[in-house]
């Protein structure tokens, strides 16, 4: 017959026990709902594009973001991505739009990526009319502490010159 264990070392058996049960594993990640934020956080910074408010733009980006447009320097940075937003809403043409087409999610939910086009518009220097140009943008997003979604890197290119015979682009975007 085996002699039953002592209380000491039931004891230490129901502590080794309780001591796994303590280490909790993270909650699943739900991408759907990562990207239906990153998806809502898109309207709102459109139409913080058509507000004006370039403090309101800037706020999408996490401090130390990095914006990239054509023909333009990196702004790295939402100090410096505020700058460029307020001289930019000096061009009474000035308007941004976006729309992306794909939103993944990395599978431990620490990094999204957003791609689509954009519209910019802006006045002619020469004409003072009215130009519309676009692209395609890669957004890449980051949580932040308190649970929103920033971008930490913004990458614009744009769209192929248009086909001989196309029509010119132009107008409001």
């Amino acid at each position: 017959m085996t002699p039953a264990p002592s209380r000491a070392a039931l004891a230490i058996i129901t502590l080794l026990g309780l001591a796994g049960c303590g280490r909790s594993r993270p909650p699943p990640v739900i991408t759907a709902k990562i990207i239906d934020a990153i998806k809502a956080d898109e309207v709102h910074w459109n139409a913080d594009y058509r507000s004006g408010d370039a403090a309101k733009v800037a706020a999408h980006y996490a401090p130390h973001a990095t914006l990239m447009m054509p023909g333009a320097a990196p702004l790295v940075g939402s100090p410096a991505i505020k700058a460029a937003l307020d001289h930019a809403y000096q061009d009474p043409h000035f308007g941004v739009t976006f729309s992306s087409d794909k939103v993944d999610v990395s599978k431990s939910g620490d990094i999204a990526a957003a791609r689509g086009s954009w519209r910019q518009t802006t006045t002619d220097p020469a004409s003072k009319q009215a130009v519309t140009t676009s692209g395609y943008y890669v957004t890449v997003y980051k949580p932040q502490p308190d649970g929103r979604w920033l971008a930490i890197w913004d990458i614009l290119t744009p769209a192929p010159p248009p086909a001989p015979g196309a029509p010119p682009m132009g107008g409001a975007g």
